[in-house]
């Protein structure tokens, strides 16, 4: 996973996805995003504070004494019960809606061969909950020390993704269980093995503007001929 979102919907767009009887109303000033890279504050979903909310944390995280910052925390590392991430299992559970991710493949070998961006979304076009561990806690604030990293499945395969990874998207049932704080932590870290499979994707390729993040035009995720092969 490269490390790019796009996030083009309302924030009552996702949340009726999940839960379709939550009468609330978001105001998010922000409106549609189609190239949200690390370091800044998508939208997410979470119970961190007990009830239901829907605001902006941010997206990379840099455990205490760390010199690493992460935005992607993978699967098998979490399964494993491996630090940093079981200390964030048990209350750190959160979900990124979204409506699909960016991927670049490179067209040919060498050094730095140019690359062809794509946009990967549900065959279904349905917003898309990528499962995440956040370290935020009521009070703190929202930044990298309290920031939040996206599951990937490293040995999923990455359908377009040359580092062989994607993000971990829960079906609406499994997301629901997924941000519950009073689920078991072992079987909500079990939820993570039934994110949707490749077949639930499809993708197409996309213009090579989408490498500079302050691109945010709708046409960033409209289809485009791809580039011929270097």
């Amino acid at each position: 996973m490269c490390g790019r979102i796009v996030q083009k919907s309302g924030p009552l767009d996702y949340v009726e996805r999940i839960f379709p009887n939550l009468r609330r109303v978001f105001d998010d000033p922000a409106g549609p995003r189609y190239n949200i890279p690390p370091g800044t504050r998508p939208l997410t979903m979470h119970r961190l504070a007990g009830d239901f909310n829907v605001d902006r944390q941010w997206w990379t995280w840099r455990p205490s004494g760390s010199k690493y910052a992460m935005n992607c925390a993978r699967l098998d590392k979490i399964l494993g019960n491996k630090w940093p991430w079981k200390m964030l299992t048990g209350r750190g559970r959160i979900l990124v809606p979204a409506d699909g991710w960016y991927e670049w493949m490179p067209l040919g070998d060498g050094p730095k061969p140019p690359k062809q961006p794509y946009y990967i979304h549900a065959t279904d076009n349905a917003p898309l909950f990528f499962a995440a561990l956040s370290d935020w806690r009521p009070g703190a604030e929202k930044d990298e020390a309290h920031g939040f990293a996206i599951v990937t499945n490293d040995a999923a395969g990455g359908m377009v993704d040359v580092h062989d990874r994607r993000p971990v998207a829960l079906p609406p049932d499994l997301a629901q269980q997924w941000l519950d704080p009073e689920f078991p932590t072992a079987e909500a870290v079990a939820l993570l093995a039934d994110g949707l499979p490749e077949t639930a994707f499809t993708w197409h390729p996309v213009r090579q503007e989408v490498g500079n993040s302050k691109y945010q035009l709708p046409d960033a995720i409209e289809p485009v001929p791809p580039m011929p092969p270097a």
